[in-house]
């Protein structure tokens, strides 16, 4: 461990990375959950969860109904910051609207956390999708489409840091199981400007994505998602890239129109 990384594991506040990995137990596939339960997910000491559960609950955030427990609305508070008129899931969604009525496919925006992609935005087709992402879920970026986009957007260091993170479980037997076939997707894709996923996370469904690039970085990524019956490589890459690019460069006007505070030269 280097000294810069020693010092931040020093300024981090134990008891708030505790509180966090107690929320991040509910993704929402999962009902109502016992302190034991919640504590076994979580890798934490009952007594600790408890005491965690408890001030939840004291601050609204949490409800605990005959031993159970389970967020309330009030967690949404958390989040609403982020989806600002200035957020890139607000300014997305009219152009992930106009993909959807052109393609007739599911669309996703997708921001990248480590090795994982989180959902910030989604329009469904009227053909709902099996097991279907929502908005705030998380899916491995080594076996999508969007986040082998923003994996391939990151500098070698930060790339270095997000492989080490790789959870190498092959999900289907087309998905990435090690480092170097990763590296070398990743190369095509930096290559070619976007990724198509076939059946690398769940059977009978592809994807295709793109980055939304702002100032030289990939602030997000663009996807359709869709099952081998609608799509396959080909169709994909023909029909839905070419709408994807269209449709990620006007969301980087619109975002860096509305953010250009972050963007300003240095002085």
């Amino acid at each position: 461990m280097t000294a810069e990384r020693t010092e931040r594991s020093r300024d981090r506040v134990q008891s708030i990375e505790r509180g966090i990995a107690v929320l991040r137990v509910f993704d929402g596939r999962s009902a109502p959950l016992s302190a034991s339960d919640i504590a076994a997910r979580a890798g934490l000491p009952r007594p600790v969860v408890r005491r965690i559960l408890l001030t939840f609950e004291h601050l609204g955030y949490m409800r605990g109904q005959r031993g159970l427990w389970s967020l309330t609305p009030r967690i949404l508070e958390l989040g609403a910051a982020y989806f600002a008129d200035s957020s890139l899931p607000e300014i997305a969604r009219p152009a992930m609207d106009d993909v959807v009525a052109q393609l007739g496919e599911t669309c996703s925006l997708g921001v990248l956390s480590g090795a994982d992609v989180i959902h910030v935005a989604r329009v469904e087709d009227h053909r709902p999708l099996p097991g279907a992402v929502r908005v705030g879920m998380s899916l491995p970026a080594s076996a999508t489409a969007v986040g082998k986009v923003l994996l391939a957007g990151l500098g070698e260091a930060a790339l270095a840091r997000a492989l080490a993170e790789v959870d190498w479980e092959p999900h289907t037997p087309h998905t990435i199981t090690d480092a170097a076939a990763l590296r070398a997707r990743i190369a095509q894709v930096r290559t070619q400007g976007y990724d198509v996923s076939i059946e690398e996370l769940n059977p009978g469904m592809v994807a295709a994505a793109v980055p939304i690039t702002v100032g030289g970085e990939a602030v997000g990524a663009l996807g359709v998602s869709s099952t081998t019956v609608r799509q396959d490589e080909a169709s994909l890459t023909r029909d839905v890239v070419p709408v994807l690019r269209v449709a990620a460069d006007r969301i980087a006007r619109g975002y860096l129109g509305a953010n250009p505070h972050l963007y300003r030269p240095a002085p």
